[in-house]
């Protein structure tokens, strides 16, 4: 089979895109990636059937990469203008949509921007630190991190959050105890059991506080094995090598191995929600049907993890109903094509009418739930 290989440049302001799709022959798959910087920021994988002609993974490859290309060519087009729209929600939902992109600097500008518009925007304030985060900005995630944590003390993964900025800058003694915070809030929170494990390494090497260091391996092995019961994920098959690692002393490859561990776990989740975790394409009818509906069993199974966690169950009752808005559209075109059928059959044309007045009132309904956000 003939190895295809198609490049095209996205240039915007001071940044320039390039998007690379290949087939792979081996794997059997068309593989398109996404860069910025030099560096990978997004990868996506199509499988195609074995018995395939070499027109046909031509014209896969072709159409991969212009379905990537507009995706990213409209994403970049929707920025200038939702931040000129001045709608904060839209605001804060594009930028979780370039955060999934791995796009943080677009994202941590939304972000911002979001928080100058209002201020109490403990979303914003939590993802934004997530942003800085990712870009190795410590102090500037340890200040919008902290703010999310007043805002919404009572949010575990806004302690978790706070945690790993505050481990990240070096202070283990305040990470361990938000922490601990994270987990009397939650105590299925898989992601904050581990974090605190790595906490304690990461003390023992630094020997920031003696008394943390005491009973190091079993504090530690106590703590991932919780995290491996309630996530599945963490137990990986270098949890062993990194247990044994840890038990023999080597403290800074211990501390390696567990943070891959944890880090890969973080890039899967990250992946998986990439295809739809879209809020600003789903409630600016910018999203198909399907798209919704994985979102919908994403948070499901979110909330299974973390049945606490509010805000997923926020937005899994608006997904609820903007699935219900799309099926209410769909009878509605039923009724279009029955009345094509036979012009004369008045019990549709009565129903169109009916059912058209009733949407444009769900579409008002459901904006306007959307818009009440800003009140929490």
């Amino acid at each position: 089979m003939e190895n295809y290989r198609i490049k095209s440049k996205v240039a915007v302001s001071d940044r320039e895109f390039l998007i690379q799709t290949v087939n792979d022959p081996d794997r059997g798959t068309v593989v398109s990636s996404l860069f910025a910087d030099g560096e990978v920021l997004e990868v996506f994988s199509r499988p195609h059937p074995e018995a395939v002609s070499d027109d046909e993974v031509l014209t896969l490859v072709k159409c991969t990469h212009d379905e990537k290309k507009t995706e990213l060519e409209q994403l970049l087009a929707a920025y200038p203008k939702v931040v000129g729209g001045g709608d904060v929600d839209q605001i804060y939902h594009l930028g979780m949509v370039f955060f999934h992109k791995r796009m943080y600097k677009e994202a941590q500008a939304l972000f911002d921007g979001a928080l100058v518009l209002r201020p109490d925007f403990h979303q914003a304030a939590a993802s934004l630190g997530l942003a800085c985060l990712e870009q190795r900005q410590a102090e500037g995630a340890l200040k919008v991190l902290a703010k999310a944590v007043e805002l919404r003390p009572t949010y575990a993964d806004y302690h978790n959050y706070y945690g790993q900025a505050l481990l990240e800058a070096g202070f283990c003694r305040r990470a361990v105890e938000e922490f601990e915070s994270a987990i009397k809030l939650n105590i299925y929170y898989g992601d904050a059991y581990f974090n605190l494990g790595i906490a304690y390494i990461v003390n023992a090497i630094k020997r920031e506080d003696f008394d943390m260091y005491a009973n190091l391996m079993a504090k530690t092995t106590d703590l991932f094995n919780r995290a491996g019961l309630i996530s599945q994920e963490f137990k990986a098959p270098e949890l062993i090598e990194a247990t044994e690692v840890l038990r023999q002393g080597d403290l800074p490859r211990a501390l390696n191995l567990f943070t891959a561990i944890r880090d890969r776990k973080r890039e899967a989740l990250r992946r998986e929600a990439t295809g739809f975790y879209l809020p600003f394409w789903l409630f600016a009818d910018q999203a198909g049907e399907a798209a919704v509906t994985d979102r919908i069993r994403f948070l499901q199974d979110e909330i299974a993890k973390n049945p606490t966690y509010v805000d997923r169950h926020y937005e899994l009752a608006l997904c609820y109903l903007r699935q219900a808005q799309m099926i209410w559209q769909r009878g509605m075109g039923q009724l279009k094509e029955t009345i094509a059928i036979n012009p004369r059959l008045r019990k549709a044309e009565y129903g169109l009418d009916q059912a058209e007045q009733f949407a444009s009132a769900m579409k008002v309904t459901l904006t306007e739930i959307i818009k009440g956000d800003q009140n929490d």
